[in-house]
């Protein structure tokens, strides 16, 4: 009786001891498992987070490249009205010098 009653106990004390050990490697899976699905969002996160200062940076170089051509348009714009102008100065100029009106004696 007292060796059955042994033989139960160590029994007891056996599965008890590989419950445990199941039971760690299942808490350290599943630790392991949320440490790893925490790691996948944050790269997620940070490959969306890429993405979005890559876009930002090509509309800002759109931007620029569109402020670059406009500033283009206008210098030759402003060179134009410079010659314009030049023109316009150059008719304004009489060809022969003004003559000048003596006092009669």
């Amino acid at each position: 009786m007292r060796t059955r009653l042994n033989m139960h106990l160590l029994r007891v004390t056996l599965t008890s001891s590989l419950l445990g050990a199941v039971l760690s490697v299942a808490v350290t899976a599943c630790q392991n498992s949320t440490t790893a699905a925490h790691k996948n969002d944050a790269a997620i996160d940070r490959s969306g987070k890429v993405q979005s200062l890559q876009r930002q940076i090509q509309e800002r170089d759109k931007l620029i490249e569109e402020r670059d051509k406009r500033i283009e348009e206008l210098e030759s714009q402003l060179d134009a009205l410079k010659l314009i102008d030049q023109d316009r100065e150059k008719q304004r100029k009489p060809l022969r010098p003004p003559t000048t009106l003596e006092p009669s004696p």
